[in-house]
């Protein structure tokens, strides 16, 4: 679908620079009318080795408590100010902890009774109006919601069956949600915003977006779909598409946001899209991390290297507008001895790596290095 996209915007010459001015453009960038951004692979030419403080405010280093009920292996997380909720690796519930690593509460239970879950999509913390959303892995027509204390508060009307979401919270406390679209079920829409009484608006699916549930060769549930909420619109990426794109909840729209040209790839190519304010990082698996900095106006293959904490390598990992790396205790001070032996490790960075390997327990609970992003 997206060489049919490309092949029309060539044909009716609409593609065009929006280079800024003072900004040399590197010739890799166009943006379409409608606001596509396109990134042309072929073009790029530079790989980088970029400083972690660059992108990222103050890193903070998050001990999570030794207790038996605190320990877990981490599936995935949300991230605010104030809060991390940690969804883990067999274990019954998703976790609240706080910046020192305490343990909170369960959010919620397993279970099959109200306010109970077997697996979960998504979640959110909404941290002015007290509140948790959680959105189950599929087959339900309802989002689960919890105060502070994990205690459930009720279910909010979806109205449809969910499959896979990926839920939002918005400035005025409502939700963004996207789904995956199965043909011929009760999915009814792409994408919804939801009140807390239920559906506001709900936006339904590009032909293209639809995936076939009973594909014997690749089954509806095989897909994936990937949103990483670092962006005031929700954006995502489906599987059985190439292009990333935006629900605007203003409009009640879904637009194509981003998107490769000319990408060399084979049957075992594929990549992921991670928009930032102000970048596009494209893991392109087997090639690479691919960085389209839309304030540089260039596009760049990239290392990130963690500056902030003695120099260590960095994954370009970021969710709910954080930098995030979550680390086992004997991992990270196997890393911390690696990096102490190059023959580049400055007397600064050896002192703040001295400093981390003195505070580790091989024994003990995860450890978390967590930093906002630059605005």
């Amino acid at each position: 679908m997206m060489k049919k996209i490309l092949a029309g915007l060539m044909s009716v010459t609409v593609l065009f620079s929006c280079q800024q001015a003072g900004t040399k453009d590197d010739g890799t960038i166009t943006v379409t009318n409608e606001g596509l951004t396109v990134c042309d692979v072929s073009r790029v030419k530079d790989t980088l080795e970029i400083p972690l403080s660059e992108w990222v405010e103050e890193l903070k280093v998050v001990h999570f408590e030794d207790s038996d009920t605190a320990l877990f292996r981490l599936q995935w997380l949300s991230i605010t100010d104030e809060h991390i909720a940690i969804q883990p690796y067999q274990r019954d519930a998703v976790m609240l902890f706080d910046y020192q690593g305490k343990f909170l509460c369960d959010v919620g239970s397993v279970g099959e009774g109200p306010g109970e879950y077997t697996s979960l999509s998504s979640h959110a913390i909404d941290e002015k109006n007290r509140c948790i959303y959680l959105a189950p892995f599929g087959w339900s027509d309802k989002l689960l919601k919890y105060d502070m204390q994990g205690k459930f508060i009720g279910g909010m009307e979806a109205g449809a069956t969910l499959n896979k979401p990926k839920i939002k919270l918005n400035p005025d406390g409502t939700l963004s949600l996207v789904h995956m679209y199965f043909h011929d079920t009760d999915s009814r829409y792409q994408a919804a915003h939801i009140g807390s009484e239920g559906v506001i608006d709900s936006c339904p699916p590009f032909e293209h977006m639809t995936i076939q549930f009973n594909n014997p060769q690749f089954p509806g549930y095989s897909h994936e779909l990937w949103c990483y909420k670092n962006t005031e619109e929700l954006k995502f990426k489906l599987t059985n598409c190439d292009t990333l794109y935006r629900y605007d909840v203003k409009k009640n729209a879904i637009e194509a946001d981003f998107a490769l040209a000319n990408l060399q790839r084979d049957e075992n190519t594929w990549f992921i899209i991670n928009p930032l304010p102000d970048k596009y990082v494209t893991m392109i698996i087997g090639k690479g991390t691919l960085v389209t900095d839309m304030k540089q106006r260039k596009t760049y293959f990239a290392n990130l290297k963690n500056d902030l904490m003695g120099g260590l390598p960095a994954p370009f990992n970021f969710t709910d507008g954080y930098f995030f790396v979550m680390y086992e205790p004997g991992r990270l001070m196997t890393l911390i001895e690696k990096r102490l032996s190059e023959s580049r490790c400055t007397e600064k960075d050896k002192e703040v790596l001295n400093k981390l390997l003195a505070s580790l327990d091989e024994e003990g609970n995860n450890v978390l290095f967590v930093g906002k992003l630059k605005e």
